[in-house]
C-alpha cells in the first residue's frame, strides 16, 4: 500500500513539473529569437561584376574620299550588320596637293580643270604664307597612303599634283568591328594588306556612326 502511495505521488509531481515546464517555456521567448536590436547588422549586397570592355578591331582612318571604295570592299568581305564606322582625332603628317601659284588665273584654269576631271573633293588654301593659293587634294597619316592616293589621281588624269609633310589635326573615319572571331579578323587583315598606308588594330570599341 505504501508503496502504490510512492508511486502515485511521485507521478503526481512528475505530471506538474512536466506542467510547470511547459508554461514558462510558453511565456519566455526561446534562445534563436531572442535578438538584441544592436546586434543587428547590415550587410549590403555585394557590387555586380565589372562588365569586360567590349573589344573590337579598328581598321583606318580614311578620307571622305576614300569611303565609298572602303565601303564597297568591306560589303564583300564582311557579313552584313558585322561592321560600323566611326570618327577619330588623327595626327596625319602627310598631305597631297597642287603647289601655289600667284597668278589668280592660273588658280582658276586649275580649279576648272579639277573640276573638268570630276575631282571635287579638294580645298583652296587662303591663308597667307608659302602654301597660299595652294590646292589641298588630301591629308594622310602615312607617305604611303599619300603616295597610292596621288597614284590614283594620275590616272585620272591630274597631272601636276604631288605628296608633301605637313603636319594636320584632323577628324578621319575608322571602320569598326565589334567582337571579332577568327574567321572576321583574318578578312580584315587581308583588306588592310590591299591599302598601303593604313592602320588595323584592336582596342576599345569607339561610338558607332553607323552599322553596315
Amino acid at each position: 500500500m505504501r508503496l502504490l502511495l510512492s508511486v502515485l505521488v511521485i507521478a503526481n509531481l512528475a505530471l506538474a513539473a512536466y506542467g510547470l515546464l511547459r508554461t514558462t517555456a510558453a511565456s519566455s521567448p526561446r534562445l534563436p529569437e531572442q535578438i538584441e536590436a544592436h546586434q543587428i547588422r547590415i550587410v549590403p549586397p555585394p557590387p555586380p561584376a565589372a562588365a569586360r570592355p567590349a573589344a573590337c578591331l579598328q581598321w583606318g582612318s580614311f578620307a571622305a574620299s576614300e569611303l565609298d571604295a572602303i565601303r564597297r570592299e568591306l560589303a564583300l568581305a564582311l557579313p552584313a550588320g558585322r561592321w560600323s564606322e566611326a570618327r577619330v582625332p588623327v595626327l596625319a603628317g602627310w598631305w597631297v596637293f597642287i603647289p601655289s601659284t600667284r597668278d589668280d588665273q592660273e588658280l582658276a584654269r586649275r580649279v576648272r580643270e579639277l573640276k573638268g576631271l570630276g575631282i571635287e573633293d579638294y580645298f583652296v588654301i587662303e591663308a597667307g604664307g608659302e602654301f597660299r593659293h595652294a590646292i589641298s587634294l588630301g591629308i594622310f597619316k602615312s607617305e604611303e597612303a599619300a603616295t597610292s592616293f596621288l597614284e590614283g589621281l594620275r590616272l585620272r588624269g591630274v597631272r601636276n599634283a604631288r605628296v608633301g609633310s605637313r603636319e594636320h589635326r584632323i577628324t578621319q573615319t575608322v571602320m569598326v568591328v565589334r567582337e571579332p572571331d577568327v574567321g572576321v579578323s583574318a578578312r580584315l587583315a587581308e583588306l588592310a594588306l590591299r591599302f598601303p598606308g593604313t592602320e588595323l588594330k584592336s582596342g576599345a570599341c569607339p561610338s558607332p556612326l553607323a552599322v553596315r
